[in-house]
């Protein structure tokens, strides 16, 4: 019956065919016994989470897609970003970001996707600009192929010294940092290729 104002409509609907209901609660469908189960349905989206031990706050994400997997983000203990997929064992985002495309294959790709970077050229003047500064990519000798410094590496006086005898013109360096997150993220990333990535993901 519907109410539009003075105006009363009332009409027949059909819903359907009721089953019959046992006296325990089944219902007798097509000759079988079924039960009605509720089910909790999460709405696609995404989820921010905050949860707070003793002083410090560790935030957190669950992406819900309409179908598919699960993931969920959150900020450890050890300030790395770690990521679960339909709750499977935890391991660095940066492997599921290599994973998805090839342009954040290598380290130096992340680091340069999430901080400022900039280039110095390689001379003795130059020198004390390079030291306790973090390298952008491997750096490696031209002549013999041989890696003076790992990327994400801190330049010591020591390195600076074998970059300045070397070949080397130029070298690239992590701008000024704001949040470690994504550097801690990296040192505790196992993976350093894209395939290397699905293979974890995979595995």
């Amino acid at each position: 019956r519907l109410h539009r104002g003075d105006e009363v409509i009332e009409e027949d609907v059909y819903l359907g065919d009721i089953p019959i209901m046992t006296g325990g609660g089944e219902f007798i469908i097509n000759g079988a016994q079924r039960v009605v189960v509720n089910q909790l349905h999460r709405s696609p989206g995404v989820d921010f989470t905050v949860e707070q031990e003793g002083d410090r706050k560790f935030h957190g994400c669950r992406i819900i897609p309409e179908r598919g997997s699960w993931i969920e983000m959150r900020v450890t203990k050890k300030d790395v970003l770690a990521v679960r997929i339909d709750q499977t064992g935890k391991f660095p985002v940066t492997t599921l970001l290599r994973a998805m495309s090839p342009q954040y294959s290598t380290d130096a790709d992340i680091l340069r996707t999430f901080y400022p970077t900039e280039k110095i050229k390689v001379t003795p003047q130059t020198a004390d600009k390079l030291v306790g500064r973090l390298v952008v990519g491997d750096v490696i000798d031209p002549k013999t192929g041989e890696i003076f410094v790992e990327s994400g590496t801190e330049l010591t006086p020591k390195h600076v010294d074998q970059i300045v005898l070397s070949t080397l013109e130029q070298i690239e360096v992590l701008g000024a940092i704001q949040d470690n997150l994504i550097l801690n993220t990296l040192r505790e990333d196992k993976t350093k290729t894209h395939e290397e990535a699905l293979l974890r993901i995979y595995q």
